[in-house]
């Protein structure tokens, strides 16, 4: 016996000396042969079972290799099946878990969460010690959470092993549960655990009638009714609930700790209930005047980031509530705070506050917005004349702007007089009421109406000369920009208008000044907003006026800087820009090979650049964002191009074999 003994002891000395070995065979013959044949003697002794233990998570950090790790998981499980065997590697698997949480590593995380896996499925593990369970589960959640922050792959992989897990029939998803229920797993640190067993709960009709309300009592106590504010990551955990949750658990649950939490620490829960408002798929009727005085309050707080918040709750109430007399209810209830029902609102945030929650009202159903329209443009403009504070009266602008991109019937003729006049105004208000202008003009209805309430004259001259005065300075350019879309689509409606661009030399002053309408230098110095609108003017011109640019443009330049804005590094504009470029395509087929053959030219550009970047060698002069989606582009051209341009140009890129690899 002492002889037998001492020889398996010769085989674990043997086998840790061997188990760092880079070779995948000797590894694999360790595990998978020499020590699976001595696992009933090294139980026998707690000296020899420590020591194959600590032998098989020396292979943690450097089995990389499938057979390896597949041949001593193989024999984890075997082993797992004799206790004396299972409780020494619990306590170093706990260990090594808590442990791997200071020094964060996917892989190796992985790997704990599998054999922790092994641990509860092929062991009496979970019955023996509570404690040790909460440990266990404890760890396995915020292991979770680094997998599950990680790549589409990693997280894949984590939720496959834990549905598995929840799916066995040995009450370990009820142990789960029960730690949940007592708060024993920190929602904060371990949202991605929660999320995924509520996933699996809601993905089983029997699970989610009996642990739905365990769930919303959850939701209540962590993120309604914390201390402090839940992070974003632990109130999104709770989506498969939210999206599920009905009428009755919503009026007589939610609702009640919303309100009273929103009145008690607003800061802490404005943005949770945001999140809940967009969440759930409820028609939000019954309840929008529940909130709407509390989060009023905090329209007009002065802390902006509160601003903010409520002012999401209130356009996610208004675009959510169906019932006709929700929006009126609304605006009313946003006029008497204007108006002063609750003191003088003497501090321009606090008007600004107003004017935007009435802006986010324009979020609510098209055939709402279009009965109140009217109405509510002659309050805009009551404001905008009682108010002397240069900031309010833009916010004013911006609030007109987003009702009328909804509703022409926002476009009555005292507005339309209103914006003739503001035309006349100084810089920042001249700039609010062009910006106006040029949300009545993208809408078809809006211009059409426009021109009916009043003579295009009236208008035009005054843009004309704003046009030529932004062409002809640098410093006005926006202006001009703004000014001379407005005036190609009057023209465009309006043949008046088209001899009054000729009759004032419009084009070729322009052609004259910037014939590519706007410097590079100068785009990129543009805020979003303003590159959609130099997006909406190309757009015009190549569509509207394409023969007349024609004469007085370089098309090429045109081309170019539409090829900027397709690759701009706002998701916003490059969205607006392929909608323009399909435009552009189906009025004029020849621009697609133009454009074609521009970008392959920049394409090259970048290459060389790129290649200048690897050398280490980058000019204050190179202007490259890395950021910029080329072949996203690249890929739109091929799909809108006519299938000859396909045949005939595909080739001259230089890239057939690789282009399904740019997507």
């Amino acid at each position: 016996m002492g002889a037998q003994e001492a020889a398996v002891e010769d085989v674990l000395r043997a086998a840790a000396a061997e188990v760092s070995t880079s070779s995948a065979k000797r590894r694999f013959r360790l595990f998978r042969h020499t020590l699976p044949l001595i696992i009933a003697k090294v139980i026998e002794s707690p000296s020899d079972t420590a020591l194959l233990v600590d032998i098989i998570f020396q292979t943690l950090p450097i089995y990389d290799d499938r057979a390896s790790r597949k041949a001593v998981d193989d024999m984890v499980i075997q082993a797992l099946g004799e206790p004396t065997f299972m409780k020494p590697f619990a306590a170093f698997l706990v260990q090594s878990m808590e442990k791997n949480l200071k020094v964060i590593n996917p892989l190796t995380s992985f790997k704990l969460l599998r054999w922790s896996h092994y641990l509860l499925k092929w062991s009496q593990f979970a019955t023996l010690s509570k404690v040790a369970f909460t440990r266990l589960a404890s760890a396995q959640a915020v292991l979770c959470q680094v997998l599950m922050d990680g790549s589409f792959r990693r997280r894949r992989t984590c939720k496959q092993l834990f549905i598995h897990l929840l799916s066995e029939p040995s009450g370990i998803y009820k142990m789960y549960m029960e730690e949940l229920k007592d708060l024993r797993i920190s929602m904060r640190d371990s949202p991605a655990f929660l999320n995924l067993i509520l996933d699996f709960t809601i993905s089983s009709p029997s699970l989610s009638t009996e642990y739905k309300s365990v769930f919303l009592d959850l939701y209540v106590k962590t993120i309604l009714s914390s201390k402090d504010r839940p992070p974003k990551a632990a109130t999104e955990a709770f989506k498969p609930l939210l999206l599920e949750i009905g009428h009755e658990d919503f009026k007589n649950t939610v609702i009640p700790s919303c309100i009273k939490m929103l009145k008690r620490n607003p800061e802490i829960i404005l943005q949770s209930i945001g999140y809940l408002l967009r969440t759930v798929r409820l028609d939000l009727s019954k309840y929008f005047m529940e909130f709407m005085p509390i989060v009023l309050h905090q329209a007009r707080h002065s802390d902006e980031e509160r601003r903010i918040d409520a002012l999401s709750i209130i356009g996610t109430l208004s675009e959510k509530s169906s019932d006709p007399d929700a929006l009126p209810s609304m605006v009313n209830a946003i006029k008497v705070v204007l108006g002063g029902s609750e003191g003088k609102l003497s501090l321009p945030y606090q008007r600004i506050g107003m004017i935007n929650a009435l802006e986010q009202l324009s979020r609510s159903p098209p055939k709402q917005i279009s009965r109140l329209a009217p109405s509510v443009s002659s309050f805009f403009l009551t404001c905008y004349k009682d108010d002397g504070i240069e900031e309010v009266k833009l916010a004013i602008l911006s609030a007109m702007r987003s009702w009328a991109l909804v509703s022409a019937e926002a476009v009555q003729p005292d507005v339309v007089s209103f914006i003739a006049a503001g035309l006349k105004e100084k810089d920042n208000l001249r700039k609010g009421h062009l910006k106006f202008l040029r949300v009545i003009c993208k809408n078809s209805d809006s211009l059409t109406k426009a021109r009916e309430l009043l003579p295009v004259a009236s208008l035009l001259d005054h843009l004309i000369q704003l046009s030529k005065t932004g062409f002809s300075k640098t410093t006005q350019r926006l202006d001009g920009i703004y000014a001379l879309f407005a005036v190609l689509r009057l023209a465009a409606v309006d043949t008046k208008a088209d001899g009054a661009i000729l009759k004032e030399k419009l084009w070729t002053l322009i052609a004259q000044n910037e014939p590519s309408l706007i410097s590079l230098q100068l785009l990129l110095k543009l805020a979003d907003d303003d590159c959609l609108a130099v997006l909406d003017l190309l757009q015009s011109l190549l569509v509207d006026h394409y023969f007349r640019v024609g004469e007085y443009f370089s098309i090429q330049s045109l081309l170019q800087l539409l090829i900027y804005l397709l690759c701009h590094p706002s998701w916003e504009v490059r969205k607006v820009a392929y909608d323009a470029t399909k435009k552009i395509f189906s009025s004029s087929s020849g621009l697609a090979e133009d454009i074609l053959f521009l970008f392959t030219d920049w394409l090259s550009l970048v290459g060389e650049r790129l290649s200048i970047l690897k050398q280490g060698y980058t000019p204050n002069s190179l202007y490259f964002s890395c950021n910029h989606p080329l072949s996203t582009v690249l890929l739109l051209f091929l799909h809108l191009n006519p299938l000859n341009l396909l045949g005939t140009h595909v080739g001259y890129l230089g890239f057939n074999s690789s282009l399904p690899q740019l997507a």
